[in-house]
């Protein structure tokens, strides 16, 4: 079924022969051996990764730059550069983002990426060299820079906008510069490591380590639709079906082949997604119910019948929804003759790649699953006060509800207890850093700096009389309205499980009725709504939300409508803040749908209320029907 040697050009990286710390002299890396004194000629490395509309309803990744990437580059450039002398890659960070994506954006920290175009239309590519080099004068200062990047329209697979901007611009001006080695794609719900400064890559590539599939039965199956499907536009693949270890989807590839792996990878993915599910091709159902037919094994056909008998079609043996990673191993297999499948890159993305390592050892701690831990199991306030035990109820509270996340919340979990449990010498490695950050994330959502956050929780009747003497001031405010967010989210998660629903909604009730929450929230606002001027933006739409108990979005329409001091202060934050905000290219949004029937959108979708929707339709010109509108208004 394919050309080459079982395992032409496959290496699996165990990385102990790379350095892992600043190098003894003697050391051998990827740039040569060095004499001492002798300067390094370091590995310069793009990172890079796509961010899409904040708006975007379709895909669940917001907040995953500001809380991850984003931050662990922060750490790389300001606190994890101990010795530049003996780095062996000098990496810069590409943003890719689309519309108000970019506002995530720390803008302290990473510039525009310039893009003059000549007289003919072209990027002004000595422009970009003389930002990527001329202009450079720190010559190990580390990069940051973003450019807004249109997402490609009708893509029926979402995950295909993280990849397609890989061959679009200014990627491809960026890569004629001739000034990047290698390029590293990540995804935003990620990590970096200092592995990054001190792991130099070696030939074509580097594909991070993990399960991909259901072994001797996944690897065939891509093989079998990449040669079915695309066989005369690929040519012969590089070695078998078997050869390359189970890979994940990062990938780190040396600018001369990172094109084609690119166009193979996106092309691969777009064919499997579009035909490798079909009926005609057997179907989700077909593919699994006839595996031996496809593989070309009738000796082995009846025993996998046997074995795949009543059995979906679903991960880990084939899925759908993963068909970018089966394109990734098509690209690999077709494309890159000299590869490394190494766990310094998708690190704690599957069990397999899960063991803990030094952050020297490793580049990037994909966050594939343990995101999650912090996405849906929102710890209660008490981790301000009692880490551990808060600790111990949330690790039961996953094996009860979500026991699939348990690989990864124990993992999280068991090294939160090391933090809490005071050890004065703490290795530095991933276990105990990605850990030290999720603990970072849920003490600032209960506002645990704030010097009494217990005090939102205590019993009304036991705390009358200190509650009257308290001084409200804006830090417990904020810390009241972490409270509230977080409560609301959690209710909003359990939306469809109507008891944990219930019980969350009686909880937020409760947290309102808090005399510290009670006291605070009237000492910042008035009844009628009559701000004083010292009450800002933010503060104002809050107290729609809190007070009025409207959406977040809704609550925005109300401030930009009713304070115009906030149009002026707001006006880029929330720019994006329309009717357009609350489901990006819904139906409601074509010209052939009635006013009546956005009207009802509106309000079964998005619980908005009627009027609200009425005068938000007239308003954004939705809804131009005089007779509508004469209704509207009345």
């Amino acid at each position: 079924m394919s050309s080459g040697g079982d395992h032409a050009g496959i290496t699996t990286s165990q990385m102990d022969e790379f350095m892992i710390r600043p190098p003894p002299r003697s050391t051998k890396i990827a740039a040569g051996n060095r004499a001492p004194g002798k300067k390094i000629n370091k590995i310069r490395t793009l990172v890079t990764t796509q961010l899409p509309a904040v708006a975007d309803h379709y895909r669940d990744i917001k907040g995953h730059y500001q809380n991850y990437l984003g931050p662990s580059w922060r750490r790389l450039v300001e606190e994890n550069r101990k010795n530049t002398g003996e780095e062996t890659v000098l990496p810069d960070l590409f943003i890719a983002c689309v519309d108000d994506g970019c506002d995530q954006i720390d803008k302290n920290l990473c510039t525009p990426l310039p893009m003059a175009k000549n007289e003919t239309g072209i990027i002004d590519k000595q422009l970009l060299r003389n930002f990527l080099v001329n202009d450079r004068h720190d010559k190990n200062r580390m990069l940051c820079y973003y450019a807004h990047v249109p997402e490609r329209k009708n893509q029926d697979y979402v995950f295909l906008h993280s990849l397609n901007f890989l061959e679009m611009e200014p990627l491809i001006s960026i890569l004629d510069v001739g000034y990047y080695d290698y390029i590293l794609r990540t995804d935003a719900d990620a990590l970096l490591f200092p592995g990054l400064l001190y792991l130099a890559p070696s030939g074509s590539g580097w594909i991070g380590a993990g399960e991909y599939g259901e072994e001797g039965l996944t690897d065939h199956l891509v093989r079998h639709f990449s040669e079915t499907l695309l066989g005369s536009e690929l040519g012969k693949p590089l070695r078998s079906a078997t050869a390359s270890p189970s890979m994940q989807s990062t990938f780190y590839i040396h600018t001369s082949v990172f094109q084609k792996f690119v166009s193979t990878l996106i092309l691969a993915t777009r064919r499997l997604y579009g035909q490798a599910f079909l009926r005609k091709h057997g179907g989700r159902e077909g593919v699994c119910t006839n595996l031996g037919k496809f593989l070309n094994m009738p000796d082995r056909y009846e025993n996998i019948t046997q074995q795949l008998m009543g059995r979906k079609c679903e991960w880990p043996l084939w899925m759908k929804g993963v068909a970018s990673l089966y394109g990734t191993r098509i690209a690999a297999d077709y494309v890159l003759d000299n590869l490394t499948i190494t766990p310094a890159l998708d690190a704690l993305a599957t069990p397999m790649n899960s063991v803990d390592r030094s952050i020297y050892k490793t580049i990037q701690v994909h966050l594939l699953n343990t995101k999650k831990v912090y996405d849906q199991h929102p710890p209660p306030i008490d981790i301000c006060t009692m880490q551990t035990e808060t600790i111990r109820r949330l690790r039961s509270s996953i094996a009860e509800n979500t026991a699939s996340l348990k690989p990864w919340s124990d993992v999280l979990l068991n090294a939160m207890e090391t933090i809490s449990s005071s050890i004065s010498v703490v290795p530095k490695t991933i276990h105990h850093e990605t850990a030290a950050i999720f603990l970072k994330l849920f003490r600032e959502q209960h506002g645990c700096n704030w010097t009494h956050p217990n005090e939102l929780w205590v019993d009304e009747n036991l705390t009358q009389d200190n509650d009257n003497t308290k001084v409200v001031t804006t830090e417990s405010y904020e810390a009241v309205l972490k409270e509230i967010e977080w409560s609301n989210k959690k209710a909003a998660m359990f939306r469809k499980d109507y008891e944990t629903k219930v019980e969350y909604e009686k909880e937020y009730v409760s947290l309102i009725q808090r005399p510290i929450v009670k006291e605070t929230l009237d000492k910042f606002f008035c009844s009628e709504c009559l701000f004083t001027d010292r009450v800002s933006c933010g503060i104002r739409k809050s107290y729609f939300v809190t007070e009025k108990h409207k959406l977040p979005s809704v609550a925005h329409l109300y401030v930009m409508k009713w304070h115009p001091q906030c149009v002026r202060e707001k006006a880029k934050e929330w720019s994006s803040v329309s009717l357009d905000a609350f489901c990006e290219n819904c139906t409601y949004l074509r010209s052939k749908i009635t006013c009546s029937v956005r009207l009802t959108y509106m309000v079964t979708t998005y619980g908005i209320e009627e009027e609200d929707a009425k005068e938000g339709l007239l308003e954004k010109g939705y809804c131009t029907d005089p007779e509508y509108a004469q209704k509207a208004r009345s």
